[in-house]
């Protein structure tokens, strides 16, 4: 079960146990991790592909190429929607687990759409969903704030925005200052390595 499908079939707060959470939290977690190796070796081969296209005068097999590139392009869109909710889930179930740690006594959120609207939102930040579940758990009211629609880990993705740009040129650049937001450390902290 995961936390759509707790959300969508009625969301009763009080039946979730902190084992049980912890439980789902693993869970999801490794599927977390599988979905990013899908990710990572969907890139890396539209990667080749494009290499092999320049290295190749032939029209046909660069057609066959693009084709192959174009599919890949629709996975890659896919495991990364699939990444998007997941994190939120994981955020949302860490938020649970806190809750049930703290003794707050949960209400059911009624109407889970904010939420489920929320989750299926590529661009909402997992601190986002996070906030909202906890409060429809507190109040059982789920709503859907005006700025729900950050992206998730806004420090990290600034930094990866300059280094596409080129105002940053390496990972040790962005640690050490270059990236500013990214240098603070904690738990949006650049990359290790470059």
């Amino acid at each position: 079960m995961s936390l759509a499908n707790w959300l969508a079939d009625g969301a009763d707060p009080t039946r979730m146990s902190p084992e049980e959470v912890r439980r789902l939290q693993s869970t999801l977690g490794v599927r977390e991790a599988q979905a990013i190796a899908r990710l990572e070796a969907l890139v890396e081969e539209q990667a080749s592909l494009v290499s092999r296209g320049a290295a190749t005068p032939s029209p046909a097999l660069r057609r066959a190429l693009a084709r192959r590139h174009g599919r890949l392009s629709e996975e890659v869109h896919d495991t990364d929607q699939e990444l998007a909710r997941l994190g939120k889930e994981l955020a949302g179930l860490r938020a649970i687990r806190e809750l049930l740690r703290e003794g707050v006594a949960l209400a059911a959120p009624g109407d889970c759409a904010p939420l489920l609207t929320l989750l299926g939102d590529a661009a909402a930040a997992e601190e986002s969903f996070a906030e909202q579940l906890t409060e429809a758990l507190r109040a059982g009211v789920a709503t859907r704030p005006a700025g729900a629609a950050r992206r998730a880990g806004p420090d990290l993705m600034e930094i990866w925005d300059k280094m596409d740009r080129g105002e940053i040129s390496s990972a040790r650049e962005a640690l050490r200052g270059g990236g500013q937001s990214g240098a603070r450390g904690g738990r949006n902290a650049g990359p290790e390595q470059e």
